[in-house]
Order: C-alpha cells, then structure tokens, then sequence
C-alpha cells in the first residue's frame, strides 16, 4: 500500500475489519511514521470481552507505566517487564508448581496470596476455585498497581493490600529488583541474589559461565532501595474478617519463617493449605517443616531441577480432614473460558481475512484496540519500525534469523512470542557484541523493548559517529557463528 491514508482502500479495509465477529467498529489511520498503517479497533463486548475491557482501562489510564503481556493463548495481563510475565506463566499456569502434594482448593476459597508480584496466581486462584476470594498481599507499588489491574481485568475478586507480611507491624527496608522484581525483599542481598540467579541459568541446557552472562546478571539485579510497612498475618484476617483461610501461598524472598511467626495460635487452626517458597539458609528448611508439623499439617516439600544450584525449595502442607473431598481443575492450560481472543490471536485473525479478500494489499503495519472509536489519536502510537536500514540492522537481522529464522525478521516480531528466554537472551547479546561491541544493546532492553523493531532502533541509536571499518563493512557470516535456530 504505497499510500496507507488512501481513502477508499482504508473504508475498504475497515468495512473488512468489522465483518470479525470480535469487532465492532474499526478505522485504519497513517502509522507516525508515516510508512505503516494503523487499525483501530473497538473489540465486541460480548464476543471479545477480554479485549474490551483491556482497552477501557487503558483508556482510562489505568495501565500507566504497565504494559501488556500476551504470554499464552487466551491470556492477557498487565506487566512490568514481559520477561519476567513469561516465567510467572510458565510456574505457575504451564508447570502447576503450586497445586501438587495434596494442594487444592474448594469451591470459592479463601486464599491469602503473600508476595503476589502481578497477580499471576491471583488470577491461577480464580481459575481453579469459582467464587473464590483472594487477599493478595504485595509491597511493590508498581508489582501492585499490575495485580490490582489484572484482578479486575478478569474479574477476580481480591483485595490487594500494599505492604508485605512479616512477624510484627513495623516498617522495613526493602529492596526492589525492576528487571527481576521476582527475587525483591526485605532481606535481599545483591550479591547473594545475583549468586542465585547466575547459579539458576547455568543449569539451563547450553548454558555456560561468561561476559554476557555475568552483564546479564548485573543488569537485572539493578537495585532500588525504599522502605515498606509491614503487617501481620493476623492482623489481615481480623481486619478482613476471615474466619478461615483454605490456602496461604507465601513467596516472600527469605521472609518465609517471619512471615509464620505472624500468625497466632487462634489463627493456625482456621488456615487449612500453605504452600510457600524456602530459602534454605541457615536450616531453614527444616525450620519450617518442623514449624508445620507442630501445627499438625501433612507436609512434603520439592526442588525443581532448574533450582539445585540454589536454596531454594517448595513446601507443600495440607491437613488431610480439611482436603478430603476437594477437587479442582486438572488441565494446566490459561484458557479464561468466556474471554475472546487475545490481540495476538485477533491480530492473525484479521491480517487473514484481509489477506484473504486482496492478496496483493498490504495490510497494517500495527492493530490497537479502542473501547470506541472516539479514542483514536490524531497520530498514532510509534510502530516498532525499524530505522532506515543500515550495517547494523543487518547485524541483528542475521543474528536475529539464526536465532529464529528468516521469517521472524520483521519490525513486530517480539523476542519472547519466538520462544526466547534468558538463555536466548545471553546468545543474542553475545553475538551482537562480538560485531557491534559490547556497547551496542544493553541487556535490560530484551526484556523490556522485545520486538525486532524496537532493538534494531536501539543498535542504530548507539552507533559511534564513527563507525569502524569493520563494523561498516556488511555481515558475511564470517565474524563469528551465526546461532543455529535449534538453540533454545
């Protein structure tokens, strides 16, 4: 389409878009950049409503500096890097890491969700236990802003209080990882955490020590140092009058034995599962095993493989009168039954249909859903366009084919849809660093600007103003190898 505001072609394509039945109204309008056209549109609130209900609280600024992640088929969340969604998704929804060892849930449970990060188990509750009700417990205002977003997305209900549990109401030093907010605390230490987060990757398949791992790991464990209020556990079932608790998930970063000694003698017989993360440090472990045995649970506690390089453990307990007769839903899939399709599975959905109806027509270069068509801007948001191609595109694009193939080298193309992790992550950089220098891509921006688009802006952005004849020269596959696509 030589001319993405020609206004015939543009009806055209509208009138195309809204005969989805997931689509009520559409406009297609000129991209910012002036080369790619935009399709806005207004998903139906019956057919999509998962979509409609994104765009309405984006559109009333509800997202802020949250993002939106798309880490499975039926499953849409606010984020705070897509990273770090993917790896929720996949321990939670993908590997049940938290509903095995006799955990399970009745209907319309009452769980206390300690440590909730963005929700994601939040929303893994609501999945398995209709009518159930989640007190999700999370001190990073940015992690609870995310979950605070997702439970009304899905229609959840929780209550998500801002401050983190421990054995006392008090105040506390915290410290916030934004690039891997997974391992903040109250007792976070940069060096044991980097520790355990350069030991987990090394147990990946082909992972191996080395610069791009260690500036990796650095970047992540970028710290932010504030302070935090601290209750008890306790006090959140008087406050919230919980007369039972049918599972207590902790997930608290070495906070795990502070958090049990929160709660009181009258309270441990209400709460009936725990399943909770354990640092062990110090005999830890077997601190808390001994803890929930005097309380009369059943207990069995688990280390992933991926995990044997680090303490970490996961300590399932239940009393066996409360479980008995409990049931819930085998299949570890994160379909939201009811939900529609996410923008991913509607966007390829429609670049079909259109294809379908003009072969020849180029379609959108972007899809961006409205709740109605009065929210379309003037200028549209900035596609992930690549800058105007130069020897440094070219770099990351056979790097990037290497990795993926030559068919994912394409402005929108995410980093993560691919299938790359942190491992993948370590290759890339590695190779880009080898023909760019080491000042070419900083890791944070995979996991934050992950499309093809957005680092190849970011390589352009950081060339010298004088390029060496080396890197001037254009890639011959000879500068070092070219990763095979099988690599994970």
């Amino acid at each position: 389409m030589s001319d993405p505001m020609d206004s015939d072609r543009t009806r055209v394509m509208a009138r195309l878009l809204c005969t989805h039945p997931a689509v009520t109204e559409a406009t297609v309008t000129a991209g910012a950049d002036g080369r790619e056209s935009v399709a806005w549109l207004v998903p139906d609130r019956s057919r999509a409503p998962l979509l409609h209900r994104a765009a309405a609280l984006e559109a009333a600024g509800r997202l802020g500096m949250l993002g939106w992640h798309e880490p499975a088929d039926g499953l849409r969340v606010a984020g705070v890097n897509r990273g770090e969604t993917d790896f929720l998704y996949r321990e939670i929804f993908a590997e049940n890491a938290y509903f095995k060892h006799g955990i399970t849930l009745p209907p319309g449970a009452v769980v206390v969700d300690a440590g909730a990060n963005i929700g994601m188990f939040t929303l893994d509750v609501a999945r398995r236990s209709p009518g159930a009700h989640v007190i999700a417990v999370e001190p990073v205002e940015e992690l609870a802003d995310a979950a605070t977003v997702n439970a009304e997305l899905h229609g959840v209900d929780a209550t998500v209080l801002r401050c983190a549990l421990g054995r006392a109401e008090s105040e506390i030093r915290f410290t916030y990882y934004p690039h891997n907010s997974v391992m903040s605390g109250g007792f976070a230490r940069a060096d044991e955490d980097s520790d355990v987060l350069r030991r987990y990757l090394l147990t990946g398949d082909g992972s191996e020590e080395g610069a791009q791992l260690d500036r990796l790991v650095t970047d992540r464990m970028t710290a932010v140092r504030r302070r935090v209020p601290t209750t008890t556990l306790t006090r959140i079932a008087a406050d919230h009058g919980l007369t039972r608790i049918d599972l207590l998930k902790i997930d608290v970063e070495k906070a795990e034995m502070e958090v049990l000694e929160g709660i009181d003698a009258a309270l441990w017989p209400r709460i009936d599962r725990i399943v909770m993360e354990v640092h062990d440090i110090d005999d830890r472990l077997a601190a808390v095993l001994g803890t929930l045995r005097a309380q009369g649970f059943s207990v069995t506690h688990e280390q992933d493989p991926r995990l044997t390089l680090t303490p970490c453990h996961h300590v399932y307990a239940h009393r066996r009168e409360a479980t008995a007769h409990d049931t819930y839903p085998s299949s570890a899939t994160a379909t939201s039954v009811g939900q529609g399709p996410i923008l991913r599975t509607l966007e390829r959905e429609l670049r079909e249909l259109l294809a379908e109806a003009d072969p020849s027509a180029e379609v959108p270069g972007r899809f961006v859903v409205v709740p109605g068509l009065d929210k379309v801007t003037v200028e549209s948001p900035a596609p992930d366009a690549v800058p105007a191609a130069t020897c440094r595109t070219a770099h990351l694009a056979e790097i990037w084919a290497g990795l993926f193939g030559p068919e994912a080298v394409r402005p929108d193309a995410d980093f993560f849809d691919l299938g790359g992790d942190s491992l993948a992550a370590v290759r890339l950089l590695a190779h880009v660093e080898r023909r760019l220098g080491e000042d070419a891509l900083t890791p944070d921006l995979i996991f934050t600007d992950s499309t093809f688009g957005a680092l190849a802006a970011a390589i352009e952005a950081s060339a010298p103003a004088r390029a060496s004849a080396a890197t001037d020269a254009q890639p011959t596959g000879g500068e070092g190898p070219t990763p095979d696509r099988g690599d994970p």
